[in-house]
């Protein structure tokens, strides 16, 4: 099976070549793929393009302190808008990286809060902030000097 870009940019199958995710082991939990994430027909492209968006790290960031509500994690993620928030936590709860509660009262609650999936994401983007930390003010010097040259 080979897979394609569908509507919404998803990995989508499509006939006749075979995939790079072909199986290369059985387990009982999930089927173990030989993904090439540098194959532009591999799933995995889907994957990297949801964890890495602009805004699936920040919302790991503020889930791994625990539940949220859509309004406490919209305060604490400064910029997004309801519509991007609600697509980004739909698109988390899809791909097994949050779940969402709804609890009774009035007015209904809703908690969000990461899965043990999600929870795998902290360490490695809590070492990509540390490294934009280190480096943020090089980085910036660099774009200066490259831009007053270009103008």
């Amino acid at each position: 099976m080979e897979l394609s870009s569908g509507e919404s940019g998803d990995a989508v199958p499509r006939e006749s070549a075979p995939c790079c995710a072909a199986p290369a082991g059985e387990g009982t939990q999930a089927p173990v793929f030989d993904f090439d994430i540098l194959s532009p027909a591999c799933p995995s492209r889907t994957v990297l393009r949801h964890v890495v968006d602009r805004w699936t790290p920040l919302v790991v960031t503020v889930l791994a302190d625990g539940p949220s509500r859509f309004g406490e994690l919209r305060a604490r993620v400064g910029g997004v808008t309801p519509k991007v928030l609600t697509q980004t936590l739909r698109s988390m709860e899809r791909d097994g990286l949050v779940t969402r509660t709804q609890l009774p009262g009035v007015p209904p609650r809703v908690d969000y809060e990461l899965t043990d999936l999600g929870r795998s994401l902290q360490a490695p983007i809590d070492a990509l902030r540390t490294w934009i930390h280190a480096h943020s003010a090089q980085i910036l010097a660099h774009r200066e000097s490259y831009d007053a040259v270009e103008s």
